[in-house]
């Protein structure tokens, strides 16, 4: 396997530095083999949390304060019900019966598109299973489901000082432009 540029974060400067790509597990390498992608049920709610408490417990200066609460995930998790939210695909990939990639797809109607649009709200892999393509799956599992609702795009906001989330992303075939995230909490739903 090449050793090609590679990023991680480094919280002390606070940015993503470039390193060489470590090298596969072999073992891992051929197990991932049997990667499978599909779209979270219900039942998954327990797997979906073990997945975000590791990933925060294993790269906790990545999140955002308001990310960091396992009280608020765990309740948010427990919350979840995929049939409310029929637009919306919680894509994981599973490893050995526990989830090691996530990718959170929102499907929603756009104006001047002219028909649906699909965002890429969020998308994790834990750090153990970077550089196996993961993510890769992910994101095609995503295009595909994305094409079948007729999505004319696929959307998503990665911050610019993200250098190795541009990169995947760029492999990906996504075009990168300079853009800006803005939020806003709503009193009434942060209680």
């Amino acid at each position: 396997m090449p050793t090609n540029r590679w990023y991680i974060w480094d919280g002390t400067k606070n940015c993503f530095m470039p390193t060489r790509r470590p090298l596969q597990d072999p073992e891992i390498a051929k197990a991932i083999q049997q990667l499978k992608i599909r779209v979270a049920e219900i039942n998954d709610r327990q797997k979906l949390f073990e997945f975000r408490r590791e990933a925060l417990e294993t790269e906790p200066d990545i999140w955002l304060p308001d990310e960091l609460d396992l009280n608020m995930i765990r309740r948010n998790t427990d919350q979840w019900k995929p049939s409310e939210y029929p637009n919306d695909f919680i894509i994981i990939a599973e490893f050995n019966g526990k989830i090691i990639g996530f990718l959170h797809l929102s499907i929603c109607y756009r104006l001047f598109d002219g028909g649906p649009s699909a965002w890429i709200e969020d998308l994790f892999v834990l750090k153990k299973f970077r550089g196996y393509k993961v993510g890769t799956k992910l994101v095609e599992f995503a295009r595909e489901i994305a094409e079948k609702r007729g999505c004319k795009t696929i959307r998503l906001i990665v911050g610019l000082e993200n250098m190795a989330g541009l990169s995947f992303y760029r492999k990906c075939g996504f075009k990168i432009s300079k853009i800006g995230l803005a939020t806003i909490k709503l009193n009434k739903f942060n209680k």
